[in-house]
C-alpha cells in the first residue's frame, strides 16, 4: 500500500490548537463584538433574563453562570430562529425546546395555530407545595394586611388553558395532572372564603361567551387588551362601584402583534389583534416617580370629571398586571406598581416597606404560580418582612 507524503511533525496538533483557540475566542469575545456592533440580548422566553450570579457563592455559582451566558448571547435569537426554520423544513414541526428539566414542552401547539404556555402544565404536574399549603399562605397574607387596618384585594389571573381550553390539542403530555390540579386549586379557592378575593375567572368566561371572541391571544400566554380592560373594571368595582362612572372601553382599531410564545418556538408568531383604549373622562396623569423602574414606579392622577380611588394604593403583580397597566392605573389618584419579583430584585425588606406606605394593597398572582406553589409574594421571608413592616397602621 502506497502511503502519502509524511506531514511535518506537530502540524496537525498545531492546527487543532489553533481551531480550539479560535473557538474559545469566539465564545468569550463574540458576544462582546456583537454587542459593540449594536446587537443586544433579547428576552425570548416568558420570563426576565437571569442576572449574573453572586461571586460570593463560589463554585456553587458555576451552573448559574452557564445559564446567564446562554441567555445573554446577543445573537441567540437568530440561532433559535434558524433552528426552528430547519426543523420546520425537514420535519414539518417546530423544535421541542426546554423539555428536559420537567419532561414537559415549553409550548403546547394547539388547534388552528393556537399556542399555550407549557408552564401551565409543568407547574401543575411538578408542584413545589400542595394546594392546601398555598391557600394557607394566601390566608396568612390576607391576615397580615387586614390586621394592619389596610384594605386587601387578591386577584388570581386564570391561565389561558383554563379560559380557552377548546383550542388545546386532543392529547398532550401532562394533560391528566393539569386537569386534576386545576380542579383542586379552583375548588380550594372557592371553599377558602379568603377575604378580598377577586373572581376574574367568572367575568372572563362570561365576557368570552357574550362577545364570541377569545379572552386570550392566540399566540401569547396573556389575555387580550379587552380582557385587560375587564380586569381594571372588576378591580375598580371591588374597591368602589362608583369608579365606573365616566368610564368606557372603546375599540381603537386593529394591529399586528407578535405573541410571546412564538419566541419559545423560535418563530415570529404574529396575529392581527383588536386594540382597546380605556377612556376616563377628565382623568390625566399629574405625576410619576420612576426611580425603581421597571420593577417599581409610582403614578399620580387627577380628574375634572370621573371619580378616582383616593387612598394610596400599591399593586403587586406579575406579567398579567404589567401588561394591563394602561387599563388599571387611571382609576387611582396615587398608585405604586411593584413587580411580583420585587422581593428578589429589591429585597424583601424594601418590598415590604413600599407596601407599608399604602392604605390599599392589591396582589395579583397568575393561576400557574399558585398551582405550582412558586409565587414570590407568598415566600416565608417575604411574609415575615410584611408582618414586621405592617405592624404600624396605615396613615
Amino acid at each position: 500500500m502506497t502511503e502519502g507524503p509524511a506531514r511535518p511533525p506537530g502540524r496537525a496538533g498545531a492546527r487543532r490548537r489553533s481551531v480550539t483557540a479560535l473557538a474559545a475566542l469566539l465564545f468569550f469575545f463574540g458576544p462582546a463584538l456583537a454587542y459593540a456592533a449594536g446587537e443586544r440580548a433579547e428576552q425570548i422566553e416568558n420570563r426576565r433574563l437571569p442576572g449574573f450570579p453572586p461571586l460570593s457563592q463560589g463554585l456553587a455559582a458555576l451552573p448559574r453562570v452557564n445559564d446567564w451566558a446562554t441567555a445573554h448571547l446577543p445573537l441567540r435569537r437568530y440561532a433559535v430562529r434558524g433552528h426552528a426554520a430547519v426543523s420546520q423544513a425537514l420535519f414539518g414541526q417546530a423544535p421541542a425546546y426546554g423539555a428536559s428539566a420537567t419532561g414537559y414542552p415549553r409550548v403546547i401547539e394547539g388547534r388552528e395555530g393556537w399556542l399555550y404556555f407549557g408552564d401551565d402544565v409543568s407547574e401543575a404536574c411538578r408542584p413545589r407545595r400542595p394546594v392546601a399549603g398555598t391557600v394557607q399562605r394566601l390566608r396568612r397574607l390576607a391576615g397580615i394586611v387586614r390586621r394592619s387596618g389596610r384594605r386587601l384585594v387578591l386577584a388570581v389571573a386564570p391561565d389561558k388553558t383554563t379560559i380557552v381550553p377548546d383550542r388545546l390539542p386532543g392529547r398532550f403530555p401532562g394533560q391528566g395532572c393539569l386537569a386534576r390540579r386545576k380542579q383542586e386549586l379552583w375548588a380550594a379557592l372557592r371553599a377558602a372564603g379568603l377575604p378580598g378575593l377577586l373572581d376574574l375567572r367568572g367575568p372572563l368566561e362570561r365576557a368570552q361567551r357574550a362577545s364570541g371572541e377569545p379572552a386570550y391571544w392566540r399566540t401569547d400566554s396573556h389575555w387580550t387588551e379587552r380582557s385587560a380592560g375587564l380586569f381594571g373594571a372588576e378591580l375598580a368595582r371591588a374597591l368602589d362601584p362608583a369608579l365606573g362612572r365616566g368610564t368606557r372601553l372603546v375599540r381603537a382599531g386593529r394591529a399586528p402583534r407578535a405573541g410571546d410564545l412564538g419566541g419559545l418556538l423560535g418563530t415570529d408568531a404574529e396575529e392581527v389583534i383588536d386594540r382597546w383604549r380605556l377612556v376616563r373622562e377628565g382623568v390625566y396623569q399629574s405625576g410619576q416617580e420612576r426611580q425603581g423602574y421597571p420593577v417599581s414606579f409610582r403614578t399620580r392622577h387627577a380628574s375634572t370629571a370621573a371619580p378616582l380611588y383616593r387612598e394610596a394604593t400599591v399593586i403587586v403583580g406579575d406579567s398579567f398586571t404589567r401588561n394591563s397597566l394602561p387599563w388599571v392605573l387611571p382609576y387611582f389618584a396615587d398608585v405604586t406598581y411593584l413587580r411580583s419579583d420585587a422581593p428578589a430584585t429589591l429585597g424583601a425588606d424594601r418590598f415590604a416597606a413600599t407596601v407599608a406606605g399604602a392604605g390599599t394593597v392589591v396582589v395579583e398572582i397568575v393561576e400557574r404560580h399558585l398551582a405550582g406553589g412558586r409565587a414570590d409574594p407568598l415566600e416565608d421571608a417575604v411574609l415575615d418582612a410584611l408582618e414586621s413592616a405592617l405592624r404600624t397602621p396605615a396613615r
